[in-house]
């Protein structure tokens, strides 16, 4: 696997009509959807998985069924 780095200097803005504003809305339903009652943190590997998942699905138009497989 590549070694990248990434750095970010600013602030950064999404536009509230993009489609990766929508992934993110998505991910962030789902997850007050289904947040364990404990209310115990979720790990960064959760949230970037999640919003992967969204981004298909709103992208790509990718099937529920088949975002399931994603991992």
């Amino acid at each position: 696997m590549a070694s990248e780095s990434v750095s970010v200097s600013g602030p950064v803005h999404v536009q509230p009509d993009s489609k990766e504003r929508v992934a993110y809305e998505l991910m962030r339903h789902i997850d007050q959807l289904t947040r364990p009652e404990s209310g115990e943190h979720r790990t960064p590997d959760y949230w970037f998985r999640l919003y992967a998942k969204c981004h298909r699905l709103v992208v790509y138009g990718m099937e529920p069924k088949d975002i399931q497989q994603v991992k």
